[in-house]
């Protein structure tokens, strides 16, 4: 006999989030999105916040929304962007505005905690990539700019811990969103103590980690009387960070010759490992370990993403200019091919006022002339996106010896074909494409685990290639010539920039 289970995926992005109600046949995931809104950061005076209290009423209008409907929902979990926090008083109320990783108090904020940890210490104690809005690095400017919210703080909790916390009042720290702090060994999957206590930050903040799995609790009565729920609905912590429920879902095959793109707002890059890998070539190369589902390894490097589109498409809407993303993909489709060459991952791109001047001013620097229409702007990102690919992609195959046979992408980016082909053509390797909702498909394999109804990661992504059709692209020989050119110039202005920064 079928089954009929329904849980309830929350899908929170930095770009946006989405509430998706899951319906499992015992063999097979339909995905329903119940709830869909836009998030982004708030500047305020200089600063950039999320706007966490709209963000949680959102949640709670699409746990009512899906009630409605399906009253027997067994459970819900969190997915959320890694890093940022909110910090709650001993009464457990919320003391904080909280800070958008994208905010620029981090900036040069590592070479003073250097001064006070070793940079090579703090890679091999926790594994995790030196990237400026590391949760450690905010800590410390809180310290610094705040120091109040240190003196009073009782407990620091990620953003799907905050939004379970908001939902239950239970309080714990998933493993997969704790690693994205750079406090986390990969090893031991404990927290490392001893480095936000040589900075100053009170570890009291640090609290107990729990593992993908686990309820969490139970929604509070008064939550449920403002869903209209009939009944307790537990929430099960899965992997909080997006990440980790994106990979979980990706239908990886042998995963010592698979790497994985998770294209969203940033891509994700690498393989999913056993051990975590913290040799100097490793830290050289500043490759992360960030814990996922099952206790492995998601060795990767974060780069650039679908951020560079989405800010393209903010600044035409400010210039009245309405386009859909498959209006923007024909257009680069049209337009003339390996005309523009920059980096993606060039700082001036974090969070520009422009990204249509941040990306000219980057396409002017490496001595290309500036892009002008909305196919050039567009065919040069994903361009440089797939060349991007291939960089990381080469680093990664030397830095743990294995040979990447083909790549499975996963997430938004997975949708757009135009991408896929060139990701194909630019890396020399099969891309299989799909699932685009793997965050959402990800969250409720754990949910269905903690219930009892899936057995184990290879389970879950059996599932996975039973729910959804995945696309292959194979490397094409049309271009060839013209991608290696390209790859060429773009393997030295990286090379180029990397000194620069040195």
């Amino acid at each position: 006999m079928a089954k009929n289970l329904s849980v309830l995926a929350y899908d929170l992005g930095s770009s946006g989030g989405k509430v998706v109600r899951c319906r499992y046949s015992g063999e097979h995931l339909h995905l329903d999105t119940i709830h869909q809104f836009p998030n982004r950061p708030m500047r305020v005076h200089g600063s950039d916040f999320w706007d966490v209290l709209r963000i949680h009423g959102e949640a709670m209008h699409g746990l009512r929304r899906a009630l409605s409907d399906t009253p027997e929902i067994l459970s819900i979990g969190f997915s959320t962007w890694g890093v940022d926090y909110g910090l709650l008083d001993s009464s457990g109320k919320l003391m904080n505005l909280v800070h958008s990783y994208r905010d620029n108090r981090t900036e040069g904020l590592y070479q003073r905690i250097f001064e006070i940890l070793p940079q090579d210490f703090i890679y091999k104690t926790t594994g995790i990539m030196f990237i400026r809005f590391n949760t450690i690095v905010q800590l410390y400017a809180d310290l610094i700019n705040q120091p109040y919210l240190m003196d009073n703080a009782d407990a620091m909790l990620l953003m799907p811990d905050l939004f379970t916390y908001l939902f239950t009042r239970q309080i714990a720290s998933e493993v997969t969103i704790s690693s994205t702090t750079q406090m986390v060994n990969p090893a031991t999957l404990s927290w490392a103590l001893d480095l936000p206590d040589a900075l100053g930050i009170p570890t009291r903040i640090l609290q107990p980690i729990v593992h993908p799995g686990k309820v969490v609790g139970a929604i509070t009565s008064e939550n449920a009387e403002i869903a209209g729920a009939s009944r307790p609905i537990n929430v099960v912590a899965v992997g909080g960070h997006d990440t980790a429920s994106a990979i979980a879902a990706a239908p990886i095959g042998d995963p010592s010759r698979t790497a994985f793109i998770s294209a969203g707002t940033w891509s994700l890059l690498g393989m999913e490992l056993d051990e975590p890998v913290l040799t100097d070539a490793a830290f050289g190369a500043n490759f992360t370990n960030e814990v996922g589902v099952g206790n492995k390894i998601a060795f990767h490097k974060i780069i650039a993403g679908m951020w560079l589109l989405q800010g393209l498409k903010l600044d035409w809407e400010r210039e009245g200019k309405h386009l859909s993303y498959e209006n923007m993909d024909r257009a680069a489709d049209r337009a003339a091919k390996f005309a523009f060459v920059f980096d993606p991952d060039d700082e001036r791109l974090m969070n520009p006022l422009s990204m249509i001047g941040a990306i000219s001013e980057c396409v002017h620097s490496a001595g290309d002339p500036k892009p002008s229409s909305v196919g050039e702007f567009v065919r040069a990102v994903y361009e440089c996106l797939a060349l991007d690919y291939r960089y990381e992609i080469e680093a990664l195959e030397r830095v743990t010896g294995h040979t990447v046979e083909t790549i499975s992408m996963v997430g938004g980016g997975s949708r757009a074909e135009l991408l896929c082909q060139m990701v194909a053509d630019a890396t020399g390797r099969e891309v299989m494409a799909g699932p685009a909702e793997a965050t959402s498909m990800g969250n409720a394999l754990v949910q269905l685990a903690a219930a009892g109804e899936i057995a184990s990661l290879q389970d879950g992504r059996d599932v996975v290639r039973h729910s959804c059709e995945l696309r292959a692209y194979h490397p094409s020989d049309l271009h060839r010539e013209e991608w290696a050119r390209a790859y060429e110039r773009f393997s030295g202005l990286k090379s180029n920039r990397r000194s620069e920064c040195v």
